[in-house]
């Protein structure tokens, strides 16, 4: 990876430049991304059009960085289990329906959207039908049992990708283990791949999703090594200190 800057005032030609030279490196086969840096507070409306300058002209990435944020911007519409491939965070807060297989909260407009109740709903901020009593019903504004339902129910994300060893889909899991009649030991995927992380002789949680990406990205680098076989239990140590 190469990086260059191109520096100066506003309205100087930097964005033109820009756009052109990621016109011209991907026009020779080169994959580009591209970062904008301000010292200002981000304007999503008018740094999205740069970012979009940039995407159309072709690059793969563009990023842009303001002291109140960051916004990132792909030129392709990519599933939800690979952004989070790259993010770890407590809770994950996803708004509009993605497809991936979690616990969800549908919001209702007087009776609007009750027919989206699915297997995967555990609650609806609104007033349910009386079919529908044995999810649980949340006043629109109260937060406090909002939040409490998100403590108690959010679920760590499975694979998602549907490989089909457990015989089945990630929803029809993740349905199951809502329901208390599955764990995310069921999901062999996962159950293959047991991370156990220490530090200081202190054991430290981690999330089935991140043990699931600790393996996968260290049994690809030590596959290499002589004298690794293709499957076993492996103990890495190593020391943060400085």
């Amino acid at each position: 990876m190469k990086l260059i800057e191109f520096f100066g005032p506003s309205n100087s030609g930097k964005t033109v430049a820009i756009t052109k030279m990621a016109e011209m490196l991907k026009k020779h086969g080169y994959s580009v991304a591209t970062v904008k840096s301000t010292p200002h507070s981000l304007d999503y409306e008018s740094d999205s059009k740069d970012s979009m300058k940039y995407l159309e002209a072709g690059s793969n990435l563009s990023v842009a960085i303001g002291k109140n944020g960051t916004i990132f911007h792909l030129s392709k519409s990519v599933k939800l289990f690979e952004i989070l491939e790259h993010i770890n965070y407590d809770f994950v807060l996803v708004e509009g329906e993605t497809g991936f297989p979690m616990p969800k909260i549908l919001f209702l407009k007087e009776k609007e959207g009750i027919e989206r109740i699915d297997d995967l709903t555990i609650a609806v901020v609104g007033n349910i039908e009386d079919e529908n009593k044995n999810l649980q019903e949340i006043k629109p504004g109260d937060y406090e049992t909002l939040y409490n339902i998100i403590l108690a129910q959010a679920m760590p994300p499975l694979p998602g990708d549907d490989c089909g060893h457990c015989g089945s889909d990630c929803t029809t899991m993740m349905i199951g283990i809502i329901k208390g009649e599955k764990t995310y030991k069921n999901c062999v995927k996962l159950s293959k791949k047991s991370v156990n992380v220490e530090f200081d002789g202190k054991n430290v949680p981690i999330l089935p999703f991140i043990s699931s990406i600790i393996s996968d990205v260290n049994a690809g680098i030590l596959k290499n090594l002589k004298g690794m076989k293709r499957e076993g239990r492996v103990k890495i140590e190593f020391d943060l200190r400085d």
